[in-house]
């Protein structure tokens, strides 16, 4: 009898977690994938099956456990439909922006070369904002920051994901002058590698990349024979890959606000821009907020990015 009320007393921890689960699943936005959610929730599901196949519990307890993981598959079918539902809302505006049938536009920003620690600041003020945006990750600075050689920096991939922002891949090595681009296999192999390490933190399975540099600097390295062929890995692996339309210059020797700024403004001339900046830097950190007030004041809605996006290369 004491050994049924142990056990029952673990099923019922079980479910409470579950239910835990899925309240984090409802305040989650539709914008990002709950794949990492749906792995834990698979890992507790065996768990409580292992428990199952003890005979001393009743039908009517497995009946109860049965809804009570029926409630998260609901949970999990009703945010991926929100999710879709908001990608393809994005998909019908940028058509109406091409044809000029709405005074509205979109503004992707997003951020190459982190995690940093200085990310945090950059997910802050996103967050203060309410704003999603895109991180082009990369595993270049290795296991910890390089502004913070104490903090393991892969701690903010999972961060990346609970924001429900893009998480897209800028290559394991981030390697342009090292080698990365000295043949399509070469490439393919970091890209794949960034994926495994971005999958291994988040369970997110990315499909958009950018290469390091722009996708200029491999043609200029290899020729476009070479970069075509990088391309053709790319779509065979799922992916497509994004430039940028816009910049404030943080990643070259960018060194006060004023001229961040001024290149900023400056370029911003689309209906549909993607921004580029680095979530290292502390003139896009300064500036950021103004960025974000700036786009909006001027009629841009301001999105992470998705596969289906007219701006994703396929």
């Amino acid at each position: 009898m004491e050994r049924n009320g142990r056990k029952i007393t673990k099923i019922f921890i079980i479910i409470n977690i579950l239910l835990s689960l899925g309240m984090l699943y409802l305040i989650y936005s539709e914008h990002q994938t709950l794949e990492k959610q749906k792995k834990e929730k698979e890992t507790l599901t065996n768990q409580y099956k292992v428990l199952l196949d003890d005979d001393s519990i009743s039908e009517k307890e497995i009946e109860e456990i049965n809804h009570k993981i029926q409630e998260l598959q609901n949970i999990d079918e009703t945010i991926k439909e929100k999710k879709e539902t908001v990608f393809k809302l994005a998909q019908e505006l940028e058509q109406k922006i091409k044809k000029k049938e709405t005074k509205y536009k979109i503004a992707y920003l997003t951020f190459d070369d982190g995690p940093y620690y200085n990310t945090y600041k950059v997910l802050n003020i996103l967050k203060k904002n309410k704003v999603k945006a895109t991180f082009f990750t990369t595993n270049v600075n290795g296991t910890y920051c390089y502004d913070n050689k104490k903090y393991e920096c892969h701690k903010l991939y999972q961060e990346y994901a609970k924001a429900n922002h893009t998480i897209a891949n800028h290559t394991y090595t981030h390697g342009w002058n090292r080698g990365l681009y000295s043949s399509a296999s070469s490439f393919i192999n970091a890209i794949k590698k960034q994926e495994d390490l971005i999958k291994k933190y988040t369970g997110i399975t990315t499909n958009i990349a950018r290469f390091p540099g722009g996708s200029g600097t491999p043609k200029a390295q290899g020729g476009t024979s070479r970069f075509n062929a990088m391309v053709a890995e790319l779509r065979k692996n799922g992916y497509g890959w994004v430039d940028w339309t816009a910049q404030d210059g943080d990643g070259g020797s960018l060194s006060n606000v004023k001229t961040g700024w001024k290149n900023f403004t400056g370029s911003i001339n689309e209906n549909i821009e993607v921004v580029l900046f680095h979530d290292y830097h502390w003139v896009t950190t300064n500036i950021l907020p103004d960025v974000i007030k700036y786009l909006q004041d001027r009629n841009y809605i301001i999105l992470p990015l998705f596969y289906e996006s007219v701006m994703i290369n396929k």
